[in-house]
């Protein structure tokens, strides 16, 4: 059995200076002590000293056990959990196990638990949290150090900084209701992109184009070529609601305004999209790589994806007026998109077919 101790954010290698993953008792508690001589503060410290006392409490009943710490990244997200996987992965080859328990001191550690759970069973979880004395001041010294963990301060002072200064300059311009209206926007959208994950998207959008600049692909210059064309989507449509806006009789509702919104910037979103994928394609015939069919089919995908957004709002724009046109336009945009979708299949599959006889040819060799 196998006693995991995760620290995400790899303090116990930006402060104690250890590399991880780290095996053994000995080696676990050497590492809780420079961390410990680093930042006594740092609560990683006692999910360590956590996992030692599990290890201790099994040996003793007589069980086979080893208990490792693994870091992940100082940047929290794709590149933590990618570091953790490949530890892990390091570990596994070292050692036969099949069960393990997870030691953690807190709901951000504990979100590895499906990269555990992928490679073991995991019998149990033990979060390790610190006592404080219920106090004014302990509560105060809490406060202060979460004010002062730039974690918690991404999370907690730069939304609510912004929402003053927006409060504060609608209120400058005198219009009324600019205030109530432009901070729930702000914050509906804040929700969204939370709510949505968009804030993980970004992130692996910023990993791959640090990667391929990195790297020198020609998917650095698409990336940046997408991220112009979504600019200029919400640009596009954002002017396309308030043309109508201003011709429109009456309040028109929320449909009839995201159809006017996406009818106008569909294509550029494909486009950005189209953008990203057409630098995966040169760069996979480049490198020979033999994936390459995997993305062929895409940019057919995302055609036929626009063609029907396209085709569905223009009918919501146009149902009112002319049901019959409106009909016609929608059938045309199905009917394009499935062909679309059928010819990139086809590309596809015999793309994959020469990749496969290629191969065998050359094992036959």
């Amino acid at each position: 059995m196998l006693i995991v101790c995760i620290d995400k954010d790899d303090d116990i290698g930006v402060k104690g200076g250890v590399q991880s993953p780290v095996i053994g008792r000995a080696a676990c508690l050497e590492a809780a002590t420079k961390l410990g001589a680093a930042d006594p503060e740092d609560s990683d410290i006692n999910t360590i000293f956590g996992g030692i006392q599990v290890y201790d409490e099994l040996k003793s009943e007589g069980f086979d056990v080893e208990v490792v710490c693994i870091a992940g990244h100082r940047e929290l997200g794709l590149k933590s959990d990618r570091a953790i996987a490949q530890q892990l992965d390091d570990i596994l080859l070292k050692m036969q196990v099949e069960k393990a328990v997870l030691v953690s001191d807190g709901a951000e550690d504990e979100s590895v638990l499906p990269i555990l759970q992928s490679r073991m069973k995991v019998e149990s979880v033990r979060r390790v949290v610190v006592k404080q004395a219920q106090n004014l001041e302990s509560t105060y010294y809490i406060i202060k150090e979460l004010a002062s963990d730039p974690k918690v301060a991404r999370i907690i002072f730069i939304p609510t900084g912004v929402t003053f200064l927006v409060y504060a300059i609608t209120t400058l311009t005198g219009i009324q209701n600019a205030a109530p209206v432009a901070i729930a926007t702000l914050i509906g959208s804040y929700m969204l992109y939370k709510g949505l994950g968009l804030d993980d998207l970004l992130q692996t959008f910023t990993y791959n184009l640090r990667k391929s600049f990195q790297e020198a692909k020609l998917t650095f210059v698409t990336y940046l070529i997408s991220l112009i064309l979504i600019t200029m989507a919400f640009i596009s449509g954002a002017l396309e609601v308030f043309n109508q806006l201003n011709i429109a009789n009456g309040q028109p509702g929320y449909l009839m305004l995201a159809a006017w919104f996406f009818n106008a910037a569909i294509w550029w979103f494909v486009a950005s999209m189209l953008a990203i994928v057409i630098g995966w394609i040169i760069d996979a015939y480049t490198e020979e790589s033999e994936t390459l069919y995997r993305y062929l089919a895409t940019p057919f995908f995302l055609v036929a994806m626009g063609t029907l957004v396209w085709g569905g709002t223009d009918y919501i724009i146009r149902m009112q007026d002319a049901t019959s046109v409106a009909l016609q336009h929608l059938g045309i945009a199905i009917l394009v998109a499935v062909i679309v979708s059928y010819v990139g299949v086809q590309l596809s599959n015999y793309v994959r077919k020469i990749a496969q006889f290629r191969t065998v040819e050359v094992i036959d060799f």
